[in-house]
């Protein structure tokens, strides 16, 4: 793990971003599957990813892994951190090679208190990635595991995926224990219904992983 600087001026920042209201901090740099936090650790930093990806999880039991959520280039996690109980209660890991940007929760609230406009805009932060948890709880509640599979795919396109084609994105790779404990099933059922999407046309494999076709899972979600 290696910290260095890098040039901002080519990240864009607008009027409720957080980003235009916090100071630079230097980069951290995590390896792949380097643990940034474990779920014991002190919650006392928010971070704010520069490039790669984040996987933040908790564990229901031995070898029970749940994924809380995959984060992205501009995603900020560790929000737990606000909480008064002092413990993450959660782990977040490098899925490839990371760079982190940080801040100390005492830091932050100390600049909220200067600077109001920072808290308003972390809130709402913080309030979208809730409106989006309480989706995914609906969906557990209502939809089999083909449809939860297809929104995560959906998700990921959005969120990280690269353009693939005219009609293609390509999803960074993600293993399909990893989508398994994403959408709460086994690895087995995932692979299952995702070769049933490849002969349906709404995904296609390549050498570099996963490309899946948005406009199609859409129609396949309005369908079924």
């Amino acid at each position: 793990m290696t910290s260095t600087a890098i040039n901002f001026a080519t990240y864009p920042t607008g009027a409720d971003d957080p980003l235009s209201l916090l100071p630079r901090t230097p980069i951290r740099e995590c390896a792949k599957n380097e643990v940034i936090y474990g779920s014991g650790d002190r919650a006392e930093v928010l971070y704010l990813i520069i490039d790669g990806r984040v996987k933040v999880s908790r564990m229901a039991g031995p070898d029970q892994e749940v994924i809380l959520e995959f984060c992205h280039k501009d995603d900020f996690f560790g929000e737990t951190g606000f909480l008064p109980d002092g413990r993450y209660g959660e782990q977040a890991a490098a899925l490839e090679k990371t760079t982190l940007m940080s801040w100390t929760i005492g830091d932050l609230k100390r600049l909220i208190a200067r600077t109001p406009a920072l808290g308003s805009a972390l809130l709402q932060v913080t309030v979208e990635k809730l409106e989006h948890e309480r989706r995914r709880i609906e969906s557990f509640c209502l939809d089999p595991i083909h449809r939860r599979l297809a929104k995560a795919l959906l998700e990921l396109a959005r969120r990280g995926g690269q353009a693939a084609g005219e009609q293609l994105v390509h999803v960074m790779p993600t293993t399909h224990e990893q989508l398994a404990r994403y959408v709460g099933t086994s690895r087995e059922i995932v692979t299952q219904h995702l070769n049933q999407f490849r002969r349906e046309n709404l995904v296609r494999y390549s050498r570099q992983g996963l490309d899946v076709d948005p406009a199609a899972l859409g129609r396949y979600l309005e369908g079924v």
